[in-house]
């Protein structure tokens, strides 16, 4: 048998029951006695006081027990098993309603899905509870999202609330979903509390080799003041055969999210087939904005448990975003037979040339080189549109139109320079690309632009050159480092191509930790995509020493080569992958500018005009229903934010018709973990540790699980006699002090009355 109180804290007021003794003591306070010739006729009988004295007590023993019994009833005590509970329990109940919503349980093999089985389950259920009892509904995604604002009673609302669930998708972890449960019943005031899981039964979702997790359920169910019942059932029913087969497209990988007009991107993806058969031929489909093109589908064949790859390429002729999709035949399975990606076509990238060694002969300029690879000068619709400048003229105002800024060789810069550097990074999303040579100053490099909050984070060590060149020992670009998606087409061994580059002279230099950020108190705000990183290095030579080094920053890119961009150090300039190279490295850095390709539970960062406002257009979901952001002014410029991207798909935000803006039509793909794909089934054993470990009680039907909550009455609240007790009391206190007012009276001679 096991009690305990909710409110605890209030037995605090156990403190009052001294209030009685001290009003008695005080009464009884002793006085100067003056006789006087009539106080004989005063005196009582010894049995009479002795009465008095009696009820006296009496009366204080009663009020103390009154202040006791409401202490008592507002601290809400309950007990679990013994007399009261079989006899006197109550129904009333906060139940929070756990829905899978991974696209596992859109699974399309019966007459309705899991998901909306679950749903019409749940609306059967509540016209079987009573109106005391509370619901609350969370939708089990990558994230927890608790659709109920709070357990409320009022039942319309959350068959409302369930009717706009969105469709299943993405993954979902359902450990963490049951600690957001736990955390909500905290909030509740009923004695019996429940949590109910409806899935599809799926291993993945469950994450039962993820101890911590659970670890972490465990410490919220014992922090509760109150037990709570874990419950969870298969709302897919038996699986079928048909369960078992099925095709997925993966996450879509594409030669650069920044482009031009006619420029060529690839688009490639691995298709994966698990079934019965033991080969499948598969059509593929490619899409662009959703509009099939016929001439570019595919058809491979694909082993059991095994994968293909597939390639796309196309050319853009129209500016804008544009969102590609990789496309196989539905399926039972319909959650992963597309795969999306969004990118940006433009019509040139403005990209600022930094001169360390301006010269009257052009030829012997430090990027004389890049600039004809950047921007032929016969080309008459160039994609990138370059400006050539001298280190003086680099101010905060020629920053601001750029997209890329190249250091070639730069000595140094002043401090208001390096400032607006790190800022048109962090704040506007710019690329730069530092290419290092004999003019700079490795200590100012160091102060000002390698710092931990600088543009790359590293230490400059020493300028090294190939000494053992003239005795055929050469310094080239290591093949199988170069590993970065846009660097891999460089990473065949033939000839001219990038990694036969020979090197004389480079910089050592090594990168430092980042130090990230503690997490905030309520962990409710989510970084900027992508969070800050370290320095990861994409390319190293032959001899182990760094080539290129690369930095994600909250917006910008980074990029450092420890050798130069000229002929000075190498003969990179002469080989043909040269200018397809610096092309490739400044479509990288600029995609930084917005992050058009997520994660579930990024945010979208976008700049918008100054003068822009909410109403003047409209944000939609993947499901086509409006979603919530917010405009962010700064000195740096207006953005839009979203932070709710817990449902995987395409985001749009549009301008609204009518509305007078200058803000552009944009798209955002949020991906998913395509793991859910796996359909292995929860073991027994699983079930078992889940259930012994972490008191999780699996039904098979949930029939069974509806008659084992309804029967499980042991915990009963018994404020309710206490006050009826009270009450009772109150009646015996103002009878006793009735009868001793008027006993006393009564005591007295006739003659004195």
């Amino acid at each position: 048998m096991t009690f305990d109180f909710l409110n605890p804290m209030m037995l605090l007021g156990l403190l009052g029951i001294s209030l009685p003794i001290l009003v008695h003591l005080l009464s009884r306070k002793r006085y100067d006695i003056v006789q006087w010739g009539a106080m004989q006729f005063l005196e009582l009988g010894r049995r009479t006081r002795r009465r008095i004295r009696l009820e006296g007590w009496l009366l204080l023993a009663i009020r103390m027990l009154l202040i006791a019994l409401i202490t008592f009833a507002l601290a809400r005590p309950w007990i679990s098993g013994g007399f009261l509970s079989k006899y006197i329990s109550t129904q009333s109940r906060d139940v929070v309603f756990v829905i899978d919503g991974s696209y596992s349980m859109g699974w399309e093999g019966e007459a309705a899905t899991p998901h909306s089985a679950a749903i019409q389950w749940v609306h059967h259920f509540l016209e079987e509870l009573n109106p005391g009892d509370t619901i609350s509904i969370i939708d089990a995604r990558n994230e927890p999202r608790l659709i109920t604002e709070s357990p409320t009673h009022q039942f319309e609302t959350v068959r409302e609330k369930l009717n706009q669930l969105p469709p299943p998708s993405g993954s979902s972890n359902l450990a963490n979903s049951i600690s957001k449960a736990i955390q909500t019943l905290g909030k509740t005031s009923n004695l019996a509390r429940e949590i109910i899981v409806l899935t599809d039964d799926q291993a993945f979702c469950w994450t039962p080799q993820d101890t911590i997790l659970w670890e972490q359920v465990n410490d919220l169910l014992q922090q509760s003041a109150v037990p709570i019942n874990l419950w969870a059932t298969n709302v897919a029913g038996e699986k079928n055969q048909g369960l078992q087969s099925n095709l997925r497209v993966d996450k879509l990988s594409v030669s650069r999210e920044v482009c031009v007009e006619n420029l060529p991107v690839r688009i490639s993806t691995t298709i994966r087939y698990d079934g019965l058969e033991p080969t499948r031929i598969c059509p593929v489909y490619f899409e662009v904005d959703g509009q099939r093109i016929k001439e570019n589908t595919q058809s491979v064949k694909i082993e059991n448990h095994g994968e293909a790859a597939v390639e796309f390429q196309h050319r853009f002729d129209e500016e804008g975003t544009h969102v590609v999709s990789v496309v196989i035949d539905a399926d039972q399975l319909p959650g992963d037979d597309r795969s999306d990606a969004a990118l940006h076509v433009t019509s040139a990238l403005p990209v600022l040339l930094v001169d360390g060694t301006p010269n009257f002969d052009a030829t012997r300029s430090e990027v004389f080189f890049a600039n004809l690879a950047l921007m032929a000068p016969t080309n008459r619709t160039p994609w990138i549109q370059t400006t050539v400048i001298e280190k003086e003229q680099l101010t905060p105002e020629i920053l601001k139109n750029q997209a890329v800024v190249i250091l070639a060789n730069v000595d140094t810069l002043t401090e208001v320079q390096a400032g607006a550097l790190i800022d048109f990074v962090n704040h506007e999303g710019g690329g730069v690309l530092i290419a290092l040579g004999d003019q700079i100053n490795a200590e100012q490099y160091q102060k000002l632009l390698f710092h931990p909050e600088g543009l790359i984070p590293l230490e400059i060590k020493a300028l090294e050159s190939n000494r053992g060149a003239e005795f055929g020992n050469l310094i080239q670009i290591k093949s199988d480092s170069l590993q970065t998606p846009w660097l891999t087409r460089f990473n065949g061994a033939y000839a001219n191509g990038l990694t036969s580059a020979r090197f004389n002279q480079w910089w050592d230099v090594s990168p430092t930790n980042v130090t990230q950020p503690p997490p905030k108190d309520d962990q409710t705000e989510k970084p900027e995509a992508p969070p800050q990183s370290a320095p990861i290095e994409i390319a190293r030579l032959t001899n182990e020493k760094p080539l290129m080094l690369f930095m994600n920053h909250q917006r910008g890119r980074v990029l450092l080569m420890t050798s130069s961009l000229d002929a000075d150090w190498n003969n990179l300039p002469a080989k043909p992958d040269y200018v397809p190279f610096l092309h490739e490295a400044v479509f990288e850095l600029s995609s930084g500018r917005v992050f058009r390709n997520l994660n579930t539970d990024e945010p979208i960062v976008v700049p918008v005009p100054a003068a822009t406002t909410i109403d003047q257009f409209e944000f939609l979901d993947p499901n086509k229903k409006p979603a919530t952001g917010t405009i962010d002014q700064s000195p740096h410029g207006a953005t839009f934010h979203c932070e709710n991207t817990s449902l995987p798909g395409v985001y749009a935000l549009n301008p609204k018709p009518g509305k007078e803006t200058q803000l552009k039509a944009d798209r955002f793909v949020v991906n998913f973990d395509r793991s859910e794909s796996d359909l292995t089934p929860l073991s027994e054993a699983q079930q078992k540790t889940l259930s012994e470990e972490y008191h999780l009680t699996f039904f098979k039907t949930l029939d069974e699980l509806k008659q084992a909550m309804f029967s499980d009455v042991s915990e009963t609240e018994f404020w309710r006699i206490l006050l009826l007790i009270f009450l009772l009391l109150m009646v015996g206190e103002m009878f006793l002090t009735r009868r001793l007012v008027q006993g006393g009276h009564a005591a007295l001679p006739d003659e004195l009355k």
